[in-house]
């Protein structure tokens, strides 16, 4: 059992061992494998001979047993156990079965990560009615599995929850709850209009079907289907460690305000109470969001108040004018705590305000904010009985044997002493567990002649903190003290571990501070330091510049540590782990940032960034760098293009560029102003590496071939082909002078596919098993190799590999990091399904990738028009479904591309003419097929705009180059719609059809089926019989060898016809 076993069985059935297929050819056999990896236990052998066997006599059941263990023995002994009685499936360590991962226990996203579709997906055995019956209870079971996990994860808003509801209406059609949680999941992620849409095919189902309407609880949804604005989350305001005591005046005159003016601040100096009077006065609303600025730097301030407030920062813009959206439509309280070291905020308060008419602001700061329009509250200090009750409630906490009554006049001097500042009241109180309250008052510096006085001693009030905390540093022990002084460098607060590690104390020193109310512990489990404290003990720090430099970089080292921990996993998108613990500590990973000059650390804090949505901070940090002066090439170029990759993240594709051109200028290999000028040496280079494979490796090499790859991307967008090509050939040269993997594999999977586009299909089958080859030693997750995964796929999708591309395609899009790249292998599964006649399968994909696409453009329409042309070309592929459903769908498709035509250039999108022209015969082609529905079609036919869109479409299919000749369904169509007028257009005309279809053959043998049977209808219409008798022979077998059981319907039913005729 040296290599591994993998049996993929929730959709087609794909068995593997050490990576290969394994090589059953019996379709029992790969049954019975099936049926014992996903059972428990030993089998008996006579329940295995019933199962498959049934119909035959005992001797012969049995007989055919012994043949089928003895193939399974050949190829995956070493996993089963046979003996004379029982057969048993061995697994553990090295083998892998979907169907136990999802049964024996997953969540929603492991869930997904595993489902390719219905368990053991086309598999039908007819003379084994046994195995049958299990198949069907086995599917029933998942899919109770998939319901039970839908319905416990209830209807959320998120993209997993939308996407695993899909699935699980799509297993039951007629499921209402699965379509109820479909429904407000889509409302809540924005896409209200899917909702509807959803509830409509619903209704229509059970009414054609069943004959029924939707249930008063369905019904209820669709009533309540409001537009749900993608808006933050409820933030729940911070819980206080202890009862507010002598504020009721002020919470209810800010109560009062908060209900009539939309803007006010709380203003007062350090420690005087405003976050906690800021709490108490939000608490009674129903819609509000605490957010707390400590710490937080001015450049990270729209990001940080952005991701506590749930908004979605991966659309390509700017993280303000997406705060700005999802808080337009919102009723909301916002309370923003801490901005007096953010003046620059202050505007975009005023712009939330503006763009928000139902969102309100209570903000504190110590200063007042540069604001038109405010109400600014002073807060001071508690007066003479309220601070005094507060000075007793602590103290009895503190010390419970202390009587406040007896010291009474003790205790009015020392809150005289405080200002009747809350949080100096606190920390004095918190001494008395060291010394006695008379004591504490001397320490304080109260004069005692004036206990008797009437009126409290006035002493400045920044005085006041001072002095406490002076009273409070002096009663610590060294060791507190050093471990106080330490803590002030941490930002946002700290975990004990990272605690302990940084300033190299003792839990018991940690338990002190406590002790003292110099430190405290938050409901989540961390450390923090009050801001004015941290202030205090950073002043303390400062005194000592040698213990504040070993402070800072013991801090700077915790944390580069943390990301070294988590380097792997932040690569892997499939892991939510590494996310969600570093974005715990990012304030302090900003501080530490600032004091590391690794470039590791750059690399690390760069990716989590991009992890996050965290665009344009990831942009801010590499400026910062490159800002520097900085000698090494490599580290140049490498930086070069992150800020390219950060620019391309922004939709700013211009400048990603410049910027990944200026990466190649700063390694001395820069592309030439013509960029084919030097691609015939490109290619004979590779020519030789593939005889005599290069050796070397630099450290330019990963970064020239990183700066290619995002140059190639851009071209291809913009369908800049020679750019892509010249790209895609130094590519290719430069990762092979790179020692990684990934790299390599990327490089060698564009070219495969660049290969297959031009016609090259052996070329493209060499390039291809090297970037197989590479993928397999990638060790971790990275996005080259993601990226090679989706050109693998692409690859594989044309060359009719339609198994190997699916899992190509959904491996890159649960690891990857990028929103573009995830939608477009999204968007590459629907294409897949729709290649192999899964056309129920390609319109939820498709629809799928529609909410990807918006959601990436920011709530956008613009995103889905060409997903809601594939939907389109799937429905009509589809029996029984109605004309205005698919006519919706083109209609949709039309609107948004005309849309996104009128606004090109506004919004900076690089579509290209190639790709429009595409999408034009797409749109046309589906309109005219849509005329031939049957509950559309009049006497006579549609003939004049069929005849008019054939004509149209080859028109326009002339200007397309020969590397890009157009769409599978849109050519399949237009051979469909030629059969239809066959009698009302003349024989050139299918020819000249005919010739496109076999130039599409000629660079897409995975479309040989569908266009086989096209061919031999053109080739009927223009009246070659024969021949079109062999186009159809010739279809039939590559459905056969594809796996299309439409297509081979399809070519049957036009041989009998043309048998007939």
């Amino acid at each position: 059992m040296g290599d591994s076993l993998t049996l993929l069985l929730l959709g087609p059935p794909d068995l593997a061992v050490g990576g290969a297929p394994v090589g059953i050819r019996s379709a029992k056999s790969k049954a019975l494998l099936c049926y014992l990896a996903t059972t428990t236990g030993p089998r008996p052998r006579s329940e295995l001979a019933a199962l498959l066997w049934g119909e035959r006599p005992d001797a012969n059941a049995r007989g055919s047993l012994r043949l089928a263990l003895s193939e399974l023995r050949r190829e995956v002994g070493g996993w089963l156990d046979i003996s004379r009685e029982h057969v048993c499936f061995r697994g553990g360590d090295g083998c892998f079965v979907d169907h136990r991962q999802l049964v024996g226990g997953s969540t929603v996203a492991q869930a997904l990560r595993l489902w390719r579709g219905e368990f053991l997906d086309g598999v039908c055995i007819g003379d084994a009615p046994a195995f049958a019956g299990w198949l069907e209870d086995e599917r029933r079971r998942v899919r109770t599995l998939l319901r039970e996990l839908l319905v416990e994860a209830g209807a959320d808003g998120s993209a997993q929850v939308v996407r695993l509801a899909r699935i699980v209406a799509g297993l039951d059609p007629f499921d209402e709850e699965a379509h109820r949680l479909l429904m407000t999941s889509l409302a809540r992620a924005g896409n209200r209009a899917a909702a509807l849409a959803c509830y409509d095919g619903l209704r229509r189902r059970l009414a054609a079907e069943l004959g029924v309407a939707p249930a008063p609880e369905t019904q209820a949804v669709r009533r309540d289907l409001v537009p749900y604005a993608v808006a933050p989350s409820r933030l729940s305001l911070p819980v206080p460690g202890s009862e507010l005591v002598g504020r009721e005046d002020e919470v209810r005159r800010v109560r009062e305000l908060t209900a009539r003016r939309r803007l006010v601040t709380l203003v007062g100096p350090g420690g005087v109470g405003k976050t906690r009077l800021a709490v108490a006065a939000a608490a009674e609303e129903r819609e509000v969001a605490f957010v707390s600025f400590v710490g937080v730097r001015p450049e990270a301030a729209v990001t940080t108040l952005a991701r506590r407030l749930g908004v979605d920062l991966s659309p390509p813009r700017p993280a303000l004018d997406l705060l700005l959206s999802a808080l337009a439509g919102r009723r909301l309280l916002l309370v923003l705590d801490n901005l007096e070291h953010l003046p620059g905020f202050d505007p975009v308060v005023g712009e939330i305000l503006r763009a928000a008419p139902r969102v309100r602001v209570l903000a504190t700061s110590r200063r007042r904010p540069d604001l038109p329009g405010q109400v600014a509250v002073e807060v001071a200090g508690q007066p003479g009985p309220a601070a005094e009750a507060l000075f007793a409630a602590r103290a009895i906490r503190a010390q419970p044997s202390f009587d406040p009554d007896r010291e009474a006049a003790l205790v009015a001097a020392i809150c005289a002493a405080t200002c009747g500042f809350p949080l100096a009241i606190e920390l004095a109180a918190g001494l008395l567990r060291a010394v006695p309250c008379a004591e504490l008052a001397r320490r304080l510096g109260v004069d005692l002649g004036l206990l008797s006085a009437t009126g409290p001693a006035v002493r400045p009030r920044h005085a006041c903190m001072g002095t406490v905390f002076e009273t409070s540093w002096s009663l610590l022990g060294p060791p507190e003290r050093a471990a106080l002084a330490a803590l002030s460098v941490f930002g946002g607060g700290c975990t004990l571990a990272h605690a302990l590690e940084v300033t190299g104390t003792t839990p018991q020193v940690l338990v002190r501070l406590v002790d003292h109310s110099m430190l405290h512990l938050t409901p989540s489990g961390r450390y923090a330091v009050h801001p004015l404290v941290q202030q205090f003990a950073a002043a303390r720090l400062a005194e000592d510049p040698a213990a504040q430099e070993a402070a800072r970089s013991r801090h700077a080292a915790c944390f580069a540590r943390l990301l070294d921990r988590h380097a792997t996993a932040l690569q892997d998108a499939a892991d939510t782990e590494a996310p969600r613990v570093l974005g715990a500590d990012l304030d302090n990973i900003r501080t530490a940032w600032a004091c590391s000059d690794d470039p590791a650390f750059l690399d690390r804090y760069w990716t989590l960034c991009l992890r996050l949505r965290l665009y344009e901070e990831s942009a801010a940090i590499v400026r910062h760098r490159l800002e520097e002066t900085v000698h090494v090439p490599y580290l140049r170029a490498r930086w070069l293009r992150m800020a390219g990759v950060s620019a391309y993240q922004l939709a700013r594709e211009g400048e990603a560029a410049r910027l990944a051109r200026a990466a190649l200028d700063a390694l001395g290999e820069p592309l030439p102003a013509r960029p084919l000028a030097r691609a015939p040496a490109a290619a004979a280079r590779q020519v030789v590496h593939r005889l005599r494979p290069p050796r070397r490796t630099d450290a330019a090499g990963p970064e020239a071939a990183e700066a290619l790859s995002l140059l190639a991307r851009l071209a291809y967008h913009q369908q800049d082909l020679p750019t892509m090509l010249a790209a895609s050939l130094r590519q290719l040269n430069a990762a092979e002078r790179a020692a990684d993997p990934a790299l390599r594999a990327e490089a060698y999977a564009n070219f495969a596919t660049i290969a297959r586009i031009a016609g090259r299909g052996r070329l493209a089958g060499r390039y291809g098993e090297l970037a197989d080859r590479a993928l397999a030693a990638v060790p971790h997750p990275t996005e080259a190799a993601n990226r090679a995964r989706l050109a693998r796929g692409l690859d594989q999708l044309h060359s009719g590999a339609f198994g190997a591309a699916r899992r190509s395609f959904a491996e890159g899009r649960a690891r990857t990091l990028d929103p573009r790249m995830a939608e477009n292998c999204a968007g590459m599964l629907a294409e897949t399904a729709l290649w192999q006649g899964e056309f129920a399968e390609a319109v939820a994909l498709f629809a799928e990738t529609e909410e990807l696409s918006v959601r990436r453009v920011g709530g956008d329409d613009i995103g889905r028009h060409w997903c809601l042309a594939g939907r389109a070309e799937a429905l009509l592929r589809l029996d029984g479904v109605p004309a205005e459903r698919i006519g919706e769908a083109v209609s949709a498709a039309r609107a948004s591309t005309d849309r996104r035509r009128a606004l090109a250039d506004r919004l900076g999108l690089r579509d290209g003419p190639v790709l429009r022209t595409i999408q034009e015969m797409r749109l046309l082609t589906a309109s005219a097929r849509l005329t031939l529905h049957p509950a559309l079609e009049v006497r006579g036919g549609p003939l004049a705009e069929v005849r008019g869109a054939l004509v149209r479409v080859l028109a326009l299919a002339d200007g397309l180059p020969s590397a890009q000749p157009g769409m599978l369904e849109c050519w399949s169509g237009l051979a469909e719609l030629l059969w239809h007028v066959r009698d009302h257009v003349d024989r050139p005309t299918a020819r000249r059809l005919h010739a496109f279809l076999t130039a599409y053959l000629g660079r897409n043998p995975g479309a040989a089926a569908r266009i086989g049977w096209a061919r031999a209808l053109t080739l009927a219409a223009a009246g070659r019989r024969g021949a079109a008798v062999r186009a159809a022979g010739q279809a039939m077998t590559a459905a056969a060898r594809l796996a299309a059981p439409y297509d081979r319907r399809r070519a049957a039913d036009l041989l009998r016809r043309l048998d007939r005729a």
